[in-house]
Order: structure tokens, then sequence, then C-alpha cells
């Protein structure tokens, strides 16, 4: 049988913090008919779960009570976070406590959920009209250990196990704290990135109010690609502006589902504490009794050795019943010593296994957390640039795709992403001398005769005549390998070749 108690809703007013309390569990029914409660809902101020935690407190000094959170701020009621945080340190608070059984059916607890409590109610009725008012703070626990040795050393004490279990319980005290402060740090950093990612996003956002344009003039191309910038920069702002955002909101919800974890279960090791506190008071008194039996019984050997173990004189009855009701007492306190001390060993045990499971608990609901925020974060990474592909169909600057490269072009393309603006007219100048080589290498020369050869002058050069032909001659090697110069005559370039046909 299962018994639940959650928080589903909290609201805040000007000084305190609403919290909807709701009873559920397979148990439910059988537990609101045993304790005579009419509703399974309830709302109950924070000063209100304050008086409840400092009752079980008083009621169950050897039980280790989940600590209560911080009170409310008042200066930050009007934050919804804030408030959705301190339900989330409520629930885990009633979570705790309606599992444990004793504490369940403990009658302030039983008052606490029935309608009997008044909404400004803090305590029971018999407190007063104006109980209200008052704020049952929690007493401040002692933050160490009550140290003590028992000399003589006394039975069943094992005081070498539970000296070990107070140096676990002051290391976690100190781990779990390094991880809450730690955890504070990187959200803080991250709420900084966040800040600078949103602050770079709105300049980013407000170069496109600009007034310029790219290139010479109003051209109508430069206006449109001038459009499609400042439509990426805009892209890219808001882009910033929710990276920020998500950056924010992922620290808040890890400081509600993971760094307040932590937080609870550094001040668990309060509770346990007092516990360890209690039981070292039940040694001490131990300890104390066993020395007055010690002394009885020293004094009730030192009269029977006088006056004879089998004297009938008051002095002897004196001492032997005075001795007799220190064992008693002895004894009486050894059993609440052996008590406390499988109680506290108890609670060991359950604290650990809470432990194990709360701490389990909220680390996979972290993981989960951060993939949550970094699909996200993916997600708008995606959207924005698919937008930018979109907005901007071609560059502003290429490599034309027609035109090949060259060994020396293709390497400095390869080793960097940055390219030149492609220049149509150059580009149609080198495509024309390149066709013109290429065709060079294929034809044969065309020669003209020399009385054709046209005479250059700062004039137009006239238009060739009808009469002047032109005759085309396939190249040829020279084999006397003998250079001639370039001003010789036209028979002469010729050479052996032209007298021979």
């Amino acid at each position: 049988m299962t018994l639940l108690l959650t928080v589903p809703e909290a609201a805040a007013s000007a000084d305190t913090i609403q919290f909807k309390l709701v009873l559920g569990g397979e148990g439910q029914a059988e537990y609101m008919a045993k304790h005579q409660l009419l509703k399974a809902t309830a709302f109950r101020s924070f000063q209100q779960i304050s008086w409840l935690h400092d009752a079980l407190g008083r009621n169950f000094p050897l039980i280790v009570i989940p600590p209560l959170p911080e009170p409310p701020l008042l200066a930050s009621m009007d934050d919804q976070d804030y408030v959705e945080r301190k339900r989330l340190q409520v629930g885990r608070l009633l979570e705790k406590i309606i599992k444990r059984k004793v504490l369940a059916d403990h009658p302030d607890f039983i008052h606490f959920l029935s309608s009997d409590m008044a909404p400004t109610e803090i305590g029971k009725p018999h407190r007063g009209v104006l109980s209200f008012l008052r704020f049952n703070r929690i007493k401040p626990s002692e933050r160490g250990f009550t140290a003590y040795k028992a000399s003589p050393p006394v039975e069943g004490d094992d005081q070498e196990t539970y000296y070990r279990h107070q140096i676990y319980i002051l290391t976690q005290e100190s781990y779990y704290g390094s991880i809450a402060e730690y955890q504070n740090q990187i959200i803080q950093l991250r709420e900084s990135l966040g800040d600078g990612l949103a602050q770079m996003g709105d300049q980013v956002i407000e170069t496109t109010q600009s007034k310029y344009r790219l290139g010479e003039g109003n051209q109508e191309k430069s206006r449109e690609v001038q459009r499609g910038l400042d439509r990426g920069m805009q892209v890219f702002g808001l882009l910033m502006d929710e990276l920020g955002f998500i950056f924010t909101r992922q620290g808040k919800e890890e400081i509600m589902k993971f760094g307040d974890v932590m937080i609870e279960y550094k001040n668990f090791m309060d509770s346990l504490k007092i516990v360890f506190n209690v039981r070292t008071q039940h040694l001490i008194e131990y300890a104390e009794c066993v020395k007055h039996r010690n002394k009885k019984k020293e004094r009730s050997e030192k009269v029977k050795s006088r006056l004879g173990p089998t004297s009938a004189s008051p002095e002897v009855q004196s001492a032997i019943v005075e001795e007799q009701e220190a064992t008693d007492i002895l004894e009486k306190n050894r059993l609440m010593f052996d008590t406390c001390q499988k109680k506290v060993t108890n609670e060991m045990r359950l604290f650990e296994s809470q432990k194990r499971r709360d701490i389990k608990h909220a680390i996979a609901e972290n993981v989960r957390l951060h993939l949550r925020y970094e699909k996200a974060k993916l997600e708008n990474l995606e959207k924005a640039l698919e937008t930018m592909r979109a907005i901007t169909q071609q560059p502003v600057t290429f490599v034309h795709p027609i035109l090949p490269l060259s060994d020396e072009e293709i390497h400095s393309s390869a080793s960097s992403v940055s390219y030149a603006t492609f220049d149509t007219t150059q580009a149609m100048r080198r495509s024309t001398r390149r066709k013109r080589r290429e065709k060079s290498k294929v034809e044969p020369h065309v020669l003209q005769s020399s009385a054709s050869l046209p005479t250059w002058t700062r004039k137009q050069p006239p238009k060739p005549t009808a009469s002047q032909s032109t005759v085309r001659v396939s190249p040829f090697t020279q084999s006397d390998g003998s250079r001639v110069h370039l001003s010789a005559s036209y028979d002469e370039r010729l050479g052996k070749k032209w007298k021979s046909t």
C-alpha cells in the first residue's frame, strides 16, 4: 500500500506562498477513513509547513527529518520561477514525510492535513487567536558532533563504528556542499554567456538599420544584396537571442531539479548530527549510571566486609538496597541506550537507501534536462542555417564554375575558404586568349606577302583589297639548326624549302 502527498500548484501572495496539497495513492481511502479526513486536498502556507516540520522534529528526535527549505523572500514573490522552485522543494519534503508511517500517523501531521486547520492558523487552535502572526522558526541545529568517550568503556558501546560514521557524515556534507557551489558557478557562467549572446544579437540586429548600401550608387543589384544581408543578420540576431534565453532557462531548471537536491542532502547532515548527538547523550547518561552503580557496589562491599555479608544491621541493608537501585537504573539506561543505538543504525541504513535513490534520480533528471536543452540549441541552429541559405540564393563572391582552374589556383582555393570577387570582363578576355592559343596549336600559320603587310600608323589601317592574297604554309623546322633573323626578307625566311618547291 502506497500513500502519496503531492504539491501540484503554488501561488504567491504579498507576504507568503500558498501550496496546494493533494493526498493520493493506493492507500488514500483507507488512510482518510482511519484518521477521519474529509478532503484529500488542502491549502497550506509556508509558515504552516514550517510549524509541522518543527513539531515533527520535537516529537521524533531519533528520526532523520528532511530539511526545511529556506523561507521565501518577499522580494521574489512576483517571480514565477522562484515560486515554482519553492513548490518543488516543499513537494520533496512532504513526499519524504508521508513515506514514514510513524510520521504520517502522528496527530500533528493529521491536524496539518485536516480541515480543522484554518488557512491562517499556525499550529493547533489552542495557541491563540493571533497565532498566525507568529512565525515558528526552526531552532538552529548544532553544526558539529558532541564529542564524548566513555571511560571506562561501557558494555555495548561501539564507539569506533560511530566515529567512522561521523567522519563519513562530515565528508558527505563537504561533498554535497562543493557540488552545489560548483553547480552555481557553472550556471552563473552559462547565464553570463547567454547574456552575452543576447547582447550580441541585439547589436547585430541594430546593424541592419543602417542606411548604407553595398557597391557604388543605388543600383538595384546592390540594394537587393543589402536587403539579403539585412535579413541574414536579423536571423542571426534572433538566433543569438534565442540561445541566450535557452541558456538562462537551462540554469534555472538545473537549480530546481539538481542543485537544490544537493543542497537538501547537505542540510540532511544536520538532522543526522542531531540523531548522533542524541545517541551520545544517552551514552553519557549510561556511562554516568555505570559509574554510580560501581560506587554503590564498592560501598556495599566495604560495609559487608566490615560488618559481615550476613549481618542484619541497617547499614548493610541500606547499602544492599542502594546497590540494587543503582543496578536497576543502570539496566534501564542500558536498555534505553541499546534502543537508541539500534534506531540510529536503522536511520543510517534508511538514509543511505533514500539518498542512493534520490541522487540517482536527480542525476538521471539532470542528464535528460541537458539532452533536451542541447537538442533545442541544435534545432535553433539548424533552423537559422536553413533560413539563411534560403535568403542567400547566390553568394556575392564566387568562382566561375565553367572556367578551369590552374594547379596554383586550386591549391590556393583548397587552403582557404575566401574567394576573390569574380570580374566578368577579365574572365571573358582570358577565355578568348585561351581559345586563340588552343586554335593556333591545330591550324597552320597564315602568312601574308611582304607587299600586303600593312604599314601601322596612328590612323586606322586600310582594309585589304582583292588583289592581296594570302598563302597558307604548314609550320616547319629548319634542319640545319640555324636561326633566321626576324628582319630578313620573305624569301630568306622560307629558305631552301621555298626554292625547292
